[in-house]
């Protein structure tokens, strides 16, 4: 089969790019051709070079792309969006395609976008369209999918709380979480390891500064290490802007705080990386939580399962895991609370960390969850719906009263 996968420009792209990434290889590796192509809201595009010293900073994988987990993407086609001969064009090719999936099947409310009213056009396009949802929140960030969900064939919902938040929408779904390599991962004993790592975008939804609050409290003196960045990172760590709240009782900053006992900040880390640091640590911690995603159900991230695969044991809140059917407290993690206190957290860390027996009953679990994850297995999935072999759950066409949320969206003012 020919497969295009499509996405919109965002600013921020997070793991969507190891999502695209990796689908496209379990696409190769099952026998398919696979284009990308990026949306941007641009009449007229601007050639733009890597220079040498840059390139060092980039990886390559499914997609055959170089990509950079902060940056995005380097020299990916583009189809000026904004342009209408170039958005025919774009509707025409997609017709030499058997399905395309669409990993931004919107384009997002922001200013870049404002005005552009004739997305809508580009769905109509002659062939299946799967729309990928990759947000837990999506009647709040993506009402202006309802307005098109007739040109898509299903959803595909990454996680539990992106299928529970995308159950407004009239059309089948399905959840298929993330595709990772599973193949060639070595696997270090307990006593091999050293500590913890956590890989994060600092949002401020993801908590790190939970867990950085809670790491002067550690007795541990294992291995801390912290890697990603982001807005919250560049508040916490700002000589003259750092928020009030980024400040302990004592006036200092909880950035500092750390570093003195014993934080070792990695920066953005490549993922190939990511993947090594997961090898040698114990315990990969993901501090993040939402009330609203929690609402929906569990918000698991790729981290988490890049954790597993190379071994570590994942830590994650009750809030993250929420109501999760794939992951269970005690058998595939370790919960904290999310109203945690610094000094009960670091206590779960402490703990975690000379636990051997529960660490090694938890890692035997994960071994055998993980080939839901395979790439292969995930890429067949999309294969299946996109031609009408895999089942999927109908939701409900969407409430009245998104009809007000809609309206209020930038694109229809």
């Amino acid at each position: 089969m020919k497969i295009l996968i499509a996405i919109y420009w965002i600013q921020d792209y997070g793991g969507m790019i190891n999502h695209t990434e990796q689908l496209a290889a379990g696409f190769k590796d099952l026998g398919h051709e696979v284009d990308f192509k990026m949306l941007v809201p641009e009449t007229n595009l601007r050639p733009r070079n890597v220079d040498l010293v840059e390139k060092e900073l980039y990886a390559t994988s499914g997609t055959g792309y170089m990509y950079h987990q902060k940056r995005g993407w380097k020299g990916v086609p583009k189809v000026a969006c904004l342009d209408s001969y170039k958005r025919k064009r774009f509707i025409e090719q997609c017709d030499e395609y058997d399905f395309v999936v669409w990993q931004t099947p919107v384009p997002t409310q922001t200013k870049p976008f404002k005005g552009f009213k004739e997305w809508t056009e580009m769905l109509n396009n002659n062939t299946r369209n799967i729309a990928v949802i990759h947000d837990g929140n999506m009647p709040l960030l993506y009402p202006h999918l309802l307005l098109v969900q007739e040109f898509f064939d299903a959803a595909v919902c990454v996680h539990e709380s992106a299928y529970e938040s995308a159950k407004i929408l009239g059309i089948p779904r399905k959840l298929i979480v993330n595709p990772f390599d599973l193949q060639d991962k070595q696997h270090k004993s307990f006593d091999e390891r050293n500590g913890f790592g956590a890989v994060q975008i600092f949002k401020g939804w993801k908590r790190v500064d939970t867990l950085i609050r809670a790491i002067p409290h550690m007795s541990n003196t294992e291995q801390k290490a912290i890697g990603g960045a982001g807005i919250e990172y560049r508040y916490m760590t700002s000589k003259d802007k750092c928020k009030d709240k980024y400040f302990n009782e004592h006036g200092e900053k909880i950035w500092d705080c750390a570093l003195k006992h014993g934080m070792e900040y990695k920066g953005v880390m490549l993922n190939e990386k990511v993947m090594d640091l997961m090898g040698d640590v114990k315990l990969q911690i993901d501090p993040s939580f939402s009330v609203k995603y929690a609402q929906h159900g569990a918000h698991f991230n790729r981290t988490t399962i890049e954790a597993m695969i190379n071994g570590a044991v994942p830590v994650a809140t009750d809030l993250g895991m929420y109501n999760s059917n794939l992951f269970k407290k005690d058998v595939n993690y370790i919960q904290v609370p999310y109203k945690s206190t610094p000094q009960e957290f670091a206590d779960i860390v402490d703990n975690a960390l000379q636990d051997k027996d529960k660490w090694e009953f938890i890692r035997h679990n994960n071994l055998t969850l993980l080939a839901k994850f395979d790439r292969k297995n995930v890429a067949q999935q999309y294969v299946d719906i996109a031609t009408n072999h895999l089942d999927c759950s109908y939701g409900e066409h969407f409430p009245q009263h998104m009809e007000d949320a809609i309206k209020r969206s930038e694109y229809f003012n």
